[in-house]
C-alpha cells in the first residue's frame, strides 16, 4: 500500500482497537458497515480486514496488527489464532522496550528512555520554534544516608524524590533517574523563569515532607538549568553537559 496513514473515523482499524479480539471483514463491499467507505470504494480497494489490538504494558491499547487485502478472503479459526500470537509477540517487544527504559526502582525514564524522548522533543522544539530547558539534579548526601542507614533507606529516599518530581512536573515533561542519584528534567514550552517556578514547587513539597517525615535528615538536591538554544545545544548531550556543570557549580557554592 501507499498509504501510511487513514483518518480514524474511516479506518477499519478504528473499529478494531474497540474490541478485545480479533475483528476480521472478510468482505468490506458485502458488510453494511463498510461498503461505503471510500477506502473500500475507491483506492486501495480493501475487500479483507483482519485486526487485532495491541497493548502496551499496563494493558493500554497502542494500535493494532491488521492484515488487509484488494480480495475478499475466508478466515479460519486457525488464521485468528495465528494473527492474535503475532499481536502477542509484537506485545511482547513493546513489553521489552519499555522495560529498557524504565528506572525499575524509580519507574522513571532511564538514561536510554531520557536520551530517546528527549532528542525527539529537542528536534520538534527547533522545527517549531517552541522553547525548552534541561533541568540536571543531583541528590545531596545520599551516600551518607546509604552509609549510616542502610540501602533500603537510600532506596527511599531516590522513591520518594522521584514521586515529587512527578507531581511538580508536567505529563509532557521528560523526567527520569540518571543513574545514582541524578536526575534530569526536560520541560519543553517552558521559558527558563518558569522551570525556575517548577522546581521551586519541588522545594516546597520537599520542605513539607521532610518536616512531616522526620526521618533525622533531610532529603535536598542541587541543581543547574540550562535553557535550551538551537544554535549551541545541537544535542541533548550537549545540554546534560552544561546542566551538569552548572549544577556542581551550584554545589559547590553552598558547601
Amino acid at each position: 500500500m501507499e498509504l501510511s496513514e487513514t483518518p480514524r473515523d474511516i479506518s477499519f482499524c478504528g473499529h478494531a482497537i474497540l474490541g478485545d479480539g480479533a475483528f476480521v471483514i472478510p468482505d468490506a463491499l458485502q458488510d453494511e458497515r463498510f461498503c461505503d467507505n471510500p477506502m473500500v470504494a475507491g483506492p486501495p480497494h480493501v475487500r479483507f480486514y483482519a485486526g487485532c489490538p495491541l497493548r502496551g504494558p499496563g494493558g493500554r491499547k497502542l494500535g493494532t496488527l491488521c492484515i488487509i487485502d484488494s480480495k475478499p478472503r475466508a478466515f479460519s479459526d486457525e488464521d485468528v489464532e495465528m494473527l492474535v500470537d503475532l499481536a502477542l509477540m509484537v506485545e511482547r517487544e513493546f513489553s521489552a522496550i519499555e522495560w529498557a527504559t524504565v528506572d525499575e526502582l524509580t519507574g522513571l525514564s532511564n538514561r536510554r528512555g531520557f536520551m530517546m524522548l528527549a532528542q525527539h522533543s529537542l528536534q520538534l522544539c527547533t522545527r517549531q520554534n517552541i522553547p525548552a530547558a534541561l533541568v540536571f539534579i543531583d541528590l545531596d548526601y545520599l551516600k551518607q544516608v546509604n552509609d549510616q542507614l542502610g540501602h533500603a533507606e537510600g532506596d527511599w529516599v531516590l522513591v520518594t524524590f522521584a514521586q515529587h518530581l512527578m507531581k511538580a512536573f508536567r505529563g509532557s515533561d521528560v523526567v527520569a533517574r540518571l543513574g545514582g542519584d541524578e536526575f534530569l528534567v526536560l520541560l519543553t514550552n517552558h521559558s527558563e523563569a518558569a522551570a525556575e517556578s517548577a522546581m521551586a514547587r519541588l522545594q516546597q513539597a520537599l520542605d513539607a515532607t521532610n518536616e512531616a517525615e522526620a526521618r533525622g535528615y533531610d532529603i535536598s538536591f542541587s541543581h543547574g538549568l540550562v535553557e535550551f538554544d538551537p544554535k549551541r545545544h545541537h544535542t541533548i548531550g550537549a545540554l546534560i553537559s552544561q546542566g551538569d556543570s552548572l549544577m556542581y557549580k551550584t554545589k559547590k557554592a553552598r558547601r
